[in-house]
């Protein structure tokens, strides 16, 4: 990852903004999809979200998908930043030509990056998502403080739940994962989006991160198309939900695409200044893809406007083993001449 120069950089904006895509990919996506691409302009970097890589039954609404693309831009605007330049973001959404194109990011003038750039820039390539237990150690609620103070300044508001009310969490978090793999369509669209151990593939989440008691393709395959996974895969959510230091939501405003963006870019905030204290998160977003299961999430945090986003946060018992994969540059970025 590039680092931060003292002088303008002697760079072409297409090399700077190349560098930036490089960042944006590291991103976390809803299921790994990594529902985006990538467009250069002379000293604009366009981020699209690739319709390819729709969820049609998790996400019908695409909310997540744009929230995906949220978290790329600011790791973008973030690398930007650490080359030397400010980051100048229009939000476009659909309102042109292109129903794709999300934001723009260009290249404003000389910018000194900060030390929380760099620290941000550091804990970009070192962010994973953990899906199994936290460490039963505390943190501080002066550490989520400032993790709520990070994701205002992106636009959302983030709330820490108090054990009461994460017990009531974890309890609609097990209701909604038996209602979600009660749906072969849901089971189906799951599978699409998991990857063997050796696979060639560039996304998707590995099968041994997830909880189905084993990393054999066959044995996750065959428990699968069984519609009582809900019971086990809920039994466990609720375990660790229960059992996590932090658990979190964050909350917009309002609920257009606008507010999904502004999520995503808080979140990703979010999860770089976790990670740069040595802590990590898991998803816990099941309990917003169903309808009435989100609105109960909000009379529970009123205060958090409406939900987007639902973490538990700690510190990792073990390294994450399987990292999800990336799609390469190739892949998703476009240079227009």
């Amino acid at each position: 990852m590039p680092s931060a120069p003292t002088t303008p950089t002697t760079r072409s904006p297409t090399d700077v903004l190349r560098n930036a895509v490089a960042a944006a990919v590291m991103a976390p996506s809803t299921h790994n999809t990594q529902p985006w691409r990538f467009r250069i302009s002379g000293s604009t970097l366009e981020v699209l979200t690739d319709q390819t890589r729709h969820l049609h039954v998790i996400d019908g609404e695409r909310r997540q998908q744009v929230q995906s693309c949220g978290c790329a831009l600011f790791n973008a605007r973030v690398a930007v930043r650490t080359m030397g330049f400010a980051d100048e973001v229009t939000v476009v959404l659909a309102d042109g030509e292109d129903p794709a194109h999300v934001a723009s990011l260009r290249l404003g003038a000389f910018h000194q990056a900060s030390d929380l750039d760099h620290v941000l820039m550091g804990a970009i390539g070192k962010r994973r998502t953990n899906r199994r237990a936290f460490l039963p150690r505390p943190v501080a609620s002066a550490i989520t403080d400032a993790f709520a103070e990070t994701a205002s300044r992106e636009g959302a508001t983030m709330i820490r739940l108090e054990p009461d009310h994460k017990k009531q969490l974890a309890h609609l978090i097990d209701h909604a994962d038996r209602i979600q793999y009660g749906d072969p369509a849901f089971r189906k669209e799951l599978a699409h989006w998991l990857t063997a151990r050796g696979s060639l593939r560039k996304d998707g989440i590995p099968f041994v991160e997830k909880e189905y008691g084993s990393g054999m393709p066959f044995a996750v395959m065959r428990s699968l198309r069984s519609p009582s996974l809900g019971d086990e895969v809920g039994k466990i959510e609720d375990e660790l939900v229960n059992g996590a230091p932090v658990v979190i939501v964050l909350g917009t405003a309002g609920d257009d695409a606008a507010d999904w963006l502004a999520c995503g870019q808080a979140l990703q905030a979010v999860l770089l200044h976790a990670t740069s204290l040595g802590l990590s998160a898991s998803f816990l977003n099941q309990v917003l893809e169903i309808p009435g299961s989100r609105g109960q999430v909000a009379e529970l945090v009123p205060a958090v406007g409406y939900p987007q986003m639902v973490l538990r946060i700690g510190v990792p018992a073990e390294p994450v083993q399987h990292v999800a994969p990336r799609r390469s540059l190739d892949d998703v970025l476009t240079i227009v001449s």
